[in-house]
């Protein structure tokens, strides 16, 4: 009776804080992990093809990356090999909203021990965790890597931040690949509006653009 509470008590915490553990994969997707590395499309395709799961992590020279994050972490503008990697592990059902990895912190967190160091610290940002896809593409922005991403799933309502980011940064191309997508130009989870973002960097273009879609200084 006790253990059965016990269980009951950590499923309702699990499912009320809504932790999402990671998986981890094996040679299969350590392959494909060195083969988004060294961005080779060809090896990324064999690996897929094999049965390697893009979303499930690895070790990679100490830290827990899964291919999928790797793909997007080394996105860079005017590399176009890079999104054709991208988009082929979203075609092989790669997480459009989601990517586990890590890109500082602690990264050493073995697959036995994820759950107690969880549990303990409270916080998954010392180690591997599921970082927002379009937060990452917004690293180094390219516009056909969020038009992947957008077509395959991301959920608009994710992207407020990004916009604001994309305003911020002059991506001009991005801010109308996600307006029309249907981002909430009048968001509150960023830390200003989307139209004060671009009033601030005096961007008249994107201003106007912005309130012909319905933006507001103050949402």
């Amino acid at each position: 009776m006790i253990r059965h509470c016990a269980l009951l008590i950590v499923t309702l915490l699990v499912s009320s804080c809504r932790v999402e553990t990671p998986h981890f994969g094996g040679d299969k997707e350590r392959a494909l992990a060195a083969a988004a590395l060294a961005v080779d499309v060809s090896a990324v395709t064999r690996g897929l093809a094999s049965g390697a799961d893009p979303n499930k992590m690895v070790d990679v020279n100490g830290r827990w990356q899964s291919p999928w994050f790797l793909a997007l972490y080394q996105l860079r503008p005017r590399q176009p090999v890079m999104v054709d990697i991208v988009k082929a592990m979203l075609k092989a059902g790669a997480d459009p909203e989601k990517a586990w990895g890590t890109e500082g912190g602690d990264p050493k967190v073995a697959p036995e021990s994820w759950w107690r160091k969880f549990m303990s610290s409270g916080a998954r940002s010392g180690g591997a965790a599921d970082r927002d896809t379009l937060w990452l593409v917004m690293m180094h922005p390219v516009p056909d890597a969020v038009r992947a991403l957008l077509e395959a799933g991301f959920d608009p309502r994710l992207g407020n931040q990004s916009l604001v980011t994309a305003i911020e940064s002059g991506e001009t191309e991005i801010v109308h690949l996600l307006v029309e997508a249907g981002v909430d130009v009048n968001g509150n989870t960023a830390a200003i509006p989307p139209l004060l973002a671009a009033i601030q960097t005096r961007n008249v273009a994107l201003m106007t653009y912005l309130e012909e879609h319905g933006a507001r200084e103050k949402p």
